[in-house]
């Protein structure tokens, strides 16, 4: 057994807040709270964390997937936790792009999610082109559920992607490794190239809602008409 894997939860979480103040510790420590996760009943979201693969998150706290959409003020690109689940929503796919150390960005038609001055942005940026050092997160494990992750920045250490009840974006990301904000289950779209698929994958529930037209056509649509630049079709 590895000395992770005896060690309980409640000194994982002070060996990770420990880890949180010296240099390089939080990735070190990436695989600790997975360690304890192993003996809890579930499929391990990190197997869909492969390179190619195209996937959705799905908020534990508004129930949504994290899209991006349009904002409704500035014509800009950004995003919310209140999209559909499923391959009708484009939206909210995200290709998975693996980087060193075990982190990853995630690439949606030419834009990148990420977090830059204590805000989730959205970057524009080509898949075949390096990501941004702001779209580089590391996947945290939730302690105690098998099922659920934590998107923490790389390059704001200690900064999460997390959303309200309602998908709004938080006010303060910065957030402990506890709250349900910050929490989110993987719903796999497509394989990438290559990868072998999981057994006993659970089909993609398909949704009536009727799905949204593409971000891009939206913010095409508002710069021609400034007066019309309501960006949330799939709002409920």
């Amino acid at each position: 057994m590895s000395f992770f894997g005896s060690l309980g939860k409640k000194a994982v979480e002070k060996a990770y807040d420990l880890a949180s103040k010296v240099e390089g510790g939080r990735d070190y420590l990436t695989t600790a709270a997975n360690t304890v996760n192993s003996l809890v009943k579930g499929k391990d979201p990190r197997v869909y964390l492969k390179p190619g693969n195209v996937i959705q998150f799905l908020s534990r706290s508004s129930g949504r997937t994290i899209q991006i959409v349009v904002s409704k003020t500035s014509n800009e690109l950004i995003c919310d936790a209140i999209g559909g689940t499923g391959s009708y929503y484009p939206n909210a796919h995200w290709l998975v792009v693996c980087t060193s150390n075990g982190r990853y960005c995630f690439h949606n038609n030419y834009n990148y999610l990420a977090i830059n001055n204590g805000k989730i942005i959205i970057i524009p940026s080509t898949s075949n082109e390096k990501a941004p050092t702001e779209a580089e997160f590391r996947a945290q494990d939730v302690l105690g559920s098998a099922q659920a992750i934590y998107l923490e920045s790389v390059h704001m250490p200690g900064y999460f992607v997390n959303f309200n009840d309602a998908g709004e974006p938080s006010e303060d990301i910065k957030l402990k490794t506890k709250e349900k904000f910050g929490q989110f289950e993987i719903q796999l779209i497509a394989y990438g190239p290559g990868i072998q698929p999981e057994k006993d994958d659970p089909s993609i529930e398909k949704s009536d809602e009727l799905a949204p037209p593409p971000y891009w056509a939206a913010a095409a649509n508002a710069s021609n008409n400034p007066s019309h630049t309501e960006s949330n079709p799939t709002s409920s």
